[in-house]
């Protein structure tokens, strides 16, 4: 009999934490925190120039340059109101792809950490989706489908900690206007879903063991 009720517990664990696991990756997948720099920098206002930082966000897809106010700077009483108080003078967001091209030896890896990422998330949803037709399903709920299960979820464990144990190497290496990237929560997320995932691949494996 299929259904929450008869199922056993590694089996709701497995269920619950997969869903988590999922909602986190995407989260972290979809955002521009994986990687980030801050350094001093100019703008040009009215004839002049004023120094300001220029903070810049790293995603898998786009990236984004904020210009913030120097606080060790006196700024004019018309350049914050032209600007605002709250010192954040502008932001733009542009593809990756304008970050990827401008930086030399950067496009292969961090193309094959985006394809090694999408492959996780794929297989992470077909785990998820199979899962859940096991637990409702009664045609369904046999051993070699939690044997597909584990091993779409083990799958996607591999390749997102492939994706981020690449990305993690490799970003430190670029070194942007003489400043290094650091890594940011984005990357962090992603790493929490592969672990979440985990523990499901095991509560799953538990639950094949019984």
């Amino acid at each position: 009999m299929a259904g929450w009720g008869a199922a056993s517990i590694p089996l709701k664990v497995a269920l619950i934490v997969l869903c988590l696991a999922l909602v986190v990756f995407i989260i972290g997948f979809a955002t521009k925190g994986w990687a980030e720099t801050e350094y001093p920098s100019e703008m040009g206002v009215i004839s002049r120039r004023i120094p300001v930082y220029v903070e810049q966000e790293l995603g898998l897809w786009n990236f984004e340059n904020c210009i913030k106010a120097r606080y060790d700077y006196r700024y004019r009483d018309e350049d914050l109101r032209r600007y605002g108080r709250n010192r954040l003078f502008v932001c733009t967001t542009n593809d990756i792809d304008l970050f990827i091209n401008g930086l030399r030896y950067c496009a292969d890896w961090y193309r094959a950490v985006q394809a090694m990422e999408c492959l996780g998330l794929i297989l992470m949803v077909a785990a998820l989706i199979l899962l859940f037709l096991y637990f409702f399903v009664d045609s369904i709920k046999q051993k070699k489908y939690l044997y597909i299960i584990i091993g779409l979820t083990f799958g996607a464990v591999v390749c997102i900690v492939i994706g981020v144990a690449v990305y993690g190497s490799k970003i430190k290496e670029i070194i942007y206007v003489s400043y290094v990237y650091k890594l940011g929560w984005s990357f962090g997320l992603a790493v929490a879903g592969a672990i979440l995932a985990l523990v499901a691949g095991i509560a799953e494996i538990i639950e094949l063991r019984k």
